[in-house]
């Protein structure tokens, strides 16, 4: 379990997790880019069943896959910027991705397992960075003072008087 980088931190220390996450998820993008334009080049997939042999063509499916690879290689492009609100971009870039890859885990299974764990890491930092406040550096640890913070109890050491 890290810490967070100080409130007087620099910009670089504080974009640690949003410039690896942005370049994970470009990756990522790029992977279901290439190996979705591969599939749109192939022949249709055979599918043996106890009735018999299907010809099952996913080119539709692959074309679909090449426009989320590239919208999910910007996200990431976004992302590493830090700016405010590619995050929330590039989190839900990273599901959609996630869950197509699984739906066409069956016909692509090594790219679509590098790139759910690719998308799994961007999630977790992406969520974590989020969690500790891009701005800030993290929990300052002082008391905020008004109706939503109630009295210490009188046997707190932080109890003046």
């Amino acid at each position: 379990m890290g810490f967070p980088p100080p409130a007087d931190a620099t910009r670089a220390q504080r974009a640690g997790p949003p410039l690896l996450a942005g370049t994970l998820l470009a990756i990522s993008g790029l992977v279901d880019l290439l190996s979705a334009w591969a599939t749109t080049t192939v022949d249709p997939f055979v599918v043996t069943t106890g009735q018999g042999m299907y010809l099952v063509d996913i080119t539709g499916w692959a074309w679909l896959h090449v426009a989320i690879g590239a919208a999910v290689t910007l996200a990431g492009l976004a992302a590493a910027t830090g700016r405010r609100g590619t995050a929330s971009l590039a989190l839900g870039c990273a599901t959609l991705s996630a869950a197509v890859d699984l739906l066409l885990f069956p016909y692509t299974p090594i790219p679509a397992l590098l790139v759910v764990g690719l998308d799994a890491a961007v999630m977790r930092l992406l969520l974590r960075h989020r969690r500790t406040g891009p701005a800030t550096g993290g929990f300052s640890g002082a008391r905020r003072s008004g109706p939503s913070s109630p009295d210490p109890p009188p046997w707190s050491p932080t109890r003046s008087g």
